[in-house]
C-alpha cells in the first residue's frame, strides 16, 4: 500500500521537528495536525492509516484503539500547550506585564492553532468513545501540567502586583502550591483569567457559533482580543489581592 508522497522528510520537519520520526511518531504527529483542523466530527482514523500507506490495524498496535489514539493526541497537544505558555513567558522581555501578556496571548494564539482538540480538552466525556481509558491513563498528568501552570500564572499576578519578576522558573522541582493556595484572593484572579482567557481563544479559534457568521464580529476580531488583554492586565493591576 503507497502512502501520501507529500509526506516528506521536510514535511515531518515542520510538523514535528524530526525530518524521520518513527511510524508511531507519525501516526500521533499526522493525527494532532488533522484533528486541529477537522476536530472530532471530521476526523477519520482510517485516512491516517492510509496516508501513510499502513493498514488501520496498526493503530490499534500502536495505539490500543482509536479512542487510544486520539487520547494521546489530546494528551500530547495539552503537553505541548504548557511548554508553549512557558517558553514565550521566557522570552518575553523581563517585564511583568510584558509576561503576563505572553502568557495571555500564547493561551489565544495556540488554542486557535489548535482549534479542532478543544472540544476533547474541554468535553473529553461528549467526544471520546471512552473517557474512562482516557482518564485513568492521563488524567492525572494532565492534572499536574494544569497546576503548574496555574501556579506560574499566579506568580505572573503576583509579579505584576510587585513590578518585579521572580528569579526562578517555575516547574515541577521547586513549585510551591501551598503558597499560591493560601491566598484564595490569588486564587479567585487566577482562576477569572485563565477562564477569560480561554473564552478569547474559543472566540478567536471561530468555534463561538453565534459570532461565527457576524461580519461585524469579524471586523471588530483583532482589535476586541487586544482591548481583551488590556482589560485583563488592568483587572490584575488594581484587584487588591491582601
Amino acid at each position: 500500500m503507497s502512502g501520501d508522497p507529500s509526506l516528506t522528510a521536510e514535511f515531518w520537519m515542520g510538523l514535528c521537528g524530526n525530518p524521520d520520526p518513527t511510524s508511531r511518531e507519525k501516526f500521533l504527529y499526522l493525527t494532532i495536525d488533522e484533528f486541529s483542523r477537522s476536530g472530532p466530527g471530521g476526523f477519520s482514523h482510517a485516512k491516517i492509516a492510509r496516508r501513510l500507506g499502513v493498514t488501520v490495524a496498526m493503530i490499534n498496535h500502536y495505539f490500543g484503539s482509536r479512542n487510544g489514539l486520539i487520547s494521546e493526541g489530546a494528551f500530547t497537544v495539552y503537553s505541548n500547550y504548557i511548554d508553549a505558555l512557558a517558553a514565550a513567558v521566557r522570552d518575553a522581555p523581563r517585564d511583568p506585564v510584558a509576561r503576563l501578556r505572553a502568557w495571555i496571548s500564547t493561551q489565544i494564539s495556540y488554542s486557535v492553532s489548535v482549534a479542532g482538540w478543544q472540544a476533547v480538552l474541554n468535553y473529553p466525556t461528549l467526544t471520546l468513545e471512552d473517557p474512562l481509558e482516557f482518564a485513568s491513563i492521563f488524567r492525572e498528568r494532565m492534572s499536574e501540567k494544569f497546576n503548574i501552570n496555574m501556579a506560574r500564572l499566579g506568580q505572573l499576578i503576583l509579579d505584576v502586583k510587585s513590578g518585579e519578576v521572580f528569579p526562578q522558573e517555575i516547574d515541577e522541582t521547586n513549585v510551591n502550591f501551598a503558597h499560591y493556595m493560601s491566598n484564595i484572593k490569588l486564587v479567585s484572579l487566577a482562576t477569572c483569567v485563565g477562564m477569560a482567557t480561554m473564552g478569547a481563544a474559543v472566540w478567536a479559534s471561530g468555534a463561538h457559533t453565534p459570532s461565527a457568521e457576524s461580519a461585524e464580529a469579524k471586523q471588530l476580531g483583532d482589535f476586541a482580543l487586544s482591548e481583551h488583554m488590556n482589560h485583563l492586565i488592568r483587572l490584575v493591576q488594581l484587584t487588591d489581592l491582601s
